[in-house]
């Protein structure tokens, strides 16, 4: 399911917004929808090791893992 959306851009984004979406064939609009997903899924992975580094992530161990798996 999609929803419209109406966001304002600098012209400069919106300049390089044309050039990639002329560059790589798609749609302004995809070229904005992958750019968020990546944006999310760094800021996940960050998250992540953030805290793993802090110490709060919950780690399994290989041997734990290989085990769960019948291995």
């Amino acid at each position: 399911m999609t929803k419209k959306v109406t966001i304002t851009l600098e012209e400069s984004l919106i300049s390089e917004l044309s050039l990639v979406a002329l560059d790589t064939g798609k749609k302004k609009t995809q070229v904005i929808r992958e750019a968020l997903q990546d944006y999310f899924d760094v800021n996940s992975l960050t998250k992540t090791v953030h805290s793993y580094k802090m110490g709060t992530l919950e780690t399994v161990s290989h041997s734990d893992v290989r085990k769960s798996l019948g291995l």
